[in-house]
């Protein structure tokens, strides 16, 4: 009796690591990413997933701007891309000519706040200085690497976004500010596991 109850807890045990392996491998990001500017700060890592055989994408990136670019500043990030057409050229090439996304955007610090403190009168900031919602789009050639590489594909990118502040006060404002001060851009690479 004590020998099944011995074999029944092996045997138990082994599916609970292994069932806990392979949890722990769903948990391993797809991908690994930097990103210079484009609303992440001066430069920006993340890491994230894809869903839908590569169509659609999510990550989170922590950005940071050094004191010497106007910081110190910290900002959390997380995004959504949906890549809607992909071309494929020869066997290794793939251009995206370009993917919708959304984004939001938190930043750290003292001067910037997601309540309003009561310092200020009721409604006196409609927005909330730390949050900024996001219509972004990106533009990216991907190089697929060699089997033996150890990682499956390359990328390089270029991100246009806006936020809802930008968005409200160019259409407030109409003639009194320009597109590109009011769209920002970023460039990365993106290394698939």
């Amino acid at each position: 009796m004590k020998r099944i109850f011995a074999i029944a807890a092996l045997l138990a045990t082994g599916a609970a690591s292994s069932s806990y392996a392979q949890f722990a491998g769903k948990l391993v990001p797809d991908f690994a990413q930097i990103q210079y500017a484009g609303s992440n700060g001066w430069m920006g890592v993340g890491a994230g997933y894809a869903f839908f055989h590569r169509r659609l994408r999510t990550h989170f990136q922590y950005g940071y701007v050094p004191p010497a670019k106007g910081g110190p500043l910290h900002l959390f990030s997380g995004a959504v891309f949906y890549q809607p057409v992909r071309f494929q050229l020869g066997t290794r090439f793939q251009i995206n000519p370009v993917d919708f996304g959304l984004k939001g955007s938190y930043q750290f610090g003292n001067d910037y706040f997601f309540k309003l403190p009561s310092r200020y009168p009721p409604n006196y900031y409609w927005w909330k200085p730390a949050f900024r919602l996001h219509l972004a789009t990106e533009s990216s050639v991907t190089y697929k690497l060699p089997a033996n590489a150890g990682l499956r594909t390359f990328s390089a990118y270029l991100e246009f976004n806006t936020n809802d502040l930008y968005m409200v006060s160019y259409f407030l404002n109409a003639g009194s500010l320009r597109v590109r001060e009011v769209v920002k851009a970023g460039i990365g690479v993106r290394l698939e596991f």
